[in-house]
C-alpha cells in the first residue's frame, strides 16, 4: 500500500512539475521522508518484539510460580487427608526452596520433593536429649 502511494505521489510530481531541478529536489525530499518513516516503523517493530519477548519471559516465570503453588496446594490437600493426630514436620527443599509438610516418622531417611522430584535426606536428630 505504501509502495503504491509512493509511486502515485512521484508520478503526480512528474506530471505537475515542469522544472527538472525542482522535480529532482521534490523527489529527493519525498524519498528522504519515506525512508525516515520506514526506519521509524522498523524501530517501533523492534521495540515491540523486545516487549513481547519480555512478556513471554515473565509469563514463563509466572507459569513456574503457579506450578509451584499448585504443588504446594496439592501437598496441603494430601496433608489434610492425614489423621488429625499426625505430627507434621515442615520441609524446605534445598534444591528448589519449595516448602511442604510431611508426617513425622523417624524411620524415614529420605523423601522426594513434590516439586523438583529430587531426593532430600532427612535428619530427624535426637529429640530425646531435649526433654
Amino acid at each position: 500500500m505504501l509502495k503504491n502511494k509512493f509511486k502515485e505521489v512521484i508520478k503526480n510530481l512528474e506530471e505537475n512539475m515542469s522544472d527538472e531541478k525542482d522535480l529532482t529536489y521534490a523527489k529527493s525530499q519525498i524519498t528522504e521522508l519515506t525512508m525516515g518513516y520506514l526506519e521509524e516503523i522498523g524501530e517501533i517493530e523492534n521495540l515491540y518484539k523486545q516487549k513481547v519477548a519480555m512478556c513471554e519471559h515473565r509469563l514463563d516465570g509466572l507459569e513456574v510460580q503457579v506450578q509451584r503453588l499448585d504443588n504446594e496446594i496439592f501437598q496441603e490437600v494430601e496433608t489434610n487427608e492425614l489423621s488429625e493426630d499426625a505430627d507434621l514436620e515442615p520441609i524446605k527443599c534445598p534444591y528448589c526452596n519449595t516448602n511442604f509438610f510431611i508426617e513425622f516418622d523417624h524411620t524415614k531417611k529420605e523423601i522426594k520433593c513434590p516439586d523438583c522430584k529430587n531426593i532430600i535426606e532427612l535428619d530427624w536428630g535426637n529429640f530425646e536429649d531435649d526433654m
